[in-house]
Order: C-alpha cells, then sequence, then structure tokens
C-alpha cells in the first residue's frame, strides 16, 4: 500500500477546505470515501489496505476532526466541500462516491446537485429515515445527550469493548476524534437534510447507484423499498433506467456501520462495484 501523499492535504486553502489524504496516486480510477457521522477518516483505516487498485481520496467532512473549522456541518455544504474536492484532486475530475450513514447522505446530496462528478454511488446506512433513525434525528437532544457522556465518562477501552459486542473494531485514537466530533453545532447541522431525504429523491439519483443495508442495525423493509425506487427511475429522456448494476443490498451479518465490522468484506464490495463485477456472495440483492 502507498502511503498518503501528502499526508495531510489541502483541497485548496486550509481556512476553506476539507482535509484529506490521498493514496495510491498513481492509479487511474479516484474513489472518495465518505464516514458517518462523529467519526472521521480514521473510519476507514482498515478498509485503506485493500483498495491498493485506486487512487482514494478521504477527507475529514465539515466540523469533524482536521475539518472541525469548516462550517456549517450541513449535509448541502458538506456535498459542496467534497464537490471541490473531487474537481481539484480526483483524476479526471470524477470519483466513484463511497459514503456510510451520513457520509451516504452527502454522496446523494452530491449525485442529486452534480451528477456530472460522480461516476457511481455506493451508499450504506443511508437510506430514508423511518422507525428508531427518524426518532434520533426529529429529537437531536436526544442523540446528543445520550453519546456525549458515554463517550466523554467511559474510558476508551470499555467503548472499545462495548463497540466489539456488535463486530466494530474502533481504535483509541478514533474514539478520542469522536468525542471532539459530538457537539451540539453538529447535531443541530447534520439531520435537517436527511429528515427531508425521500424515496422522491432516490427516484431523482442520475448515477449508478447501490443501496446497502445491514439487517442487523439498519432498516431492511426501507431499503426494500429504496430498491422499487431505483428500479422506477427514468433517464433525462423518459426512458427506463439502464441495467447498469443499480440496486438495492441487504448484508444480513452487518450492522449499520459494517465498514469497522467487516472492513475487507466491504473494500472487496467497493471494488467489484466500481469494476462492474459480480459483488461478494454476503451481497444479497434486493
Amino acid at each position: 500500500m502507498v502511503s498518503p501523499s501528502p499526508a495531510d492535504s489541502p483541497a485548496d486553502s486550509p481556512a476553506t477546505s476539507l482535509s484529506f489524504t490521498s493514496w495510491n496516486d498513481d492509479k487511474l480510477i479516484t474513489i472518495v470515501l465518505l464516514h458517518g457521522g462523529f467519526t472521521c477518516r480514521l473510519e476507514f483505516a482498515l478498509v485503506l489496505p485493500h483498495l491498493s487498485d485506486f487512487h482514494v481520496l478521504v477527507p475529514d467532512l465539515p466540523l469533524h476532526s482536521a475539518s472541525r473549522h469548516i462550517k456549517p456541518g450541513t449535509t448541502d455544504n458538506s456535498a459542496r466541500h467534497v464537490a471541490q474536492l473531487i474537481r481539484s484532486h480526483a483524476h479526471g475530475g470524477k470519483a466513484h462516491v463511497v459514503g456510510v450513514s451520513m457520509g451516504g447522505y452527502i454522496g446523494q446530496c452530491l449525485a442529486l446537485d452534480q451528477p456530472d462528478l460522480v461516476l457511481s454511488l455506493f451508499v450504506t446506512g443511508a437510506a430514508p429515515v423511518v422507525g428508531k433513525r427518524l426518532f434520533m434525528a426529529q429529537w437531536p437532544r436526544v442523540t446528543y445527550y445520550t453519546m456525549k457522556p458515554m463517550l466523554d465518562w467511559l474510558p476508551a477501552w470499555v467503548y472499545q469493548y462495548q463497540a466489539s459486542l456488535l463486530g466494530l473494531r474502533l481504535s483509541t485514537e478514533l474514539i478520542a476524534e469522536m468525542r471532539d466530533n459530538t457537539t451540539w453545532e453538529l447535531i443541530q447541522d447534520m439531520f435537517p437534510w436527511i429528515l427531508s431525504f425521500t424515496l422522491d429523491h432516490v427516484r431523482q439519483l442520475k448515477v449508478r447507484t447501490l443501496s446497502i443495508a445491514g439487517a442487523k442495525g439498519d432498516d431492511v423493509p426501507m431499503i426494500e423499498r429504496t430498491a422499487d425506487a431505483l428500479r422506477s427511475r427514468r433517464t433525462n429522456h423518459d426512458e427506463a433506467w439502464p441495467e447498469d448494476g443499480s440496486g438495492a443490498i441487504v448484508i444480513r451479518e452487518a450492522t449499520h456501520g459494517w465498514d469497522m465490522q467487516f472492513p475487507e468484506l466491504f473494500a472487496q464490495g467497493v471494488s467489484a462495484w466500481v469494476k462492474g463485477e459480480a459483488l461478494p456472495n454476503e451481497f444479497e440483492r434486493l
């Protein structure tokens, strides 16, 4: 695996652009990895070694870690900054966009607004919200006062152990970043666009799209409805959407942030998707 170059790069100027790392600059195809809410680019530490065939850009998103100075942390503002990153640093000014949870919503927002920059979408845990996640989004104060004490008061090893019960592998460095990233400002900014995202928006996506749910942490009935929405899309010429592999997937043993649970499988899925190859057997197509 080629080390990131440079180690910590500003997309244009440090004051206004995302901090990011760039891996495997000699590879032709660019993938952008967008982390979930409250984490940072360290979320993908165990995924990156398995994506050595690709040029990979891994930013910290607004109000997170090394990009914490960039405000607001709204979905649409984050998407604008990712667009700037792609234009400036992706090979050919286009990229395959991979997003987890919040990062998945940012990817879809970007694809809705600027589809010309997005070669494809691979998103997980980013279907329209219903049920428990809808409650979390509608009542952000509850989310904040549930997460903040756990991160601040529990020793890192205890939080690691709790996460490991779900199969998640979190480093102490990532937990430290999560402590600093869990702010009331971020929670206020993050949820409004996610609350407004519906199946009608899914139908408006004009890029090749794979939407995934981890059956042990995400809403499977909603991902089934997402599959229907993706199938019903029309092109700009009002023709049926072509058979390009788009659709929805369930991974039965996966939880919500399963890139930290099965990092090699996650990378294998991304690689197969980008190359147009058969997806791993664990990817159950709906």
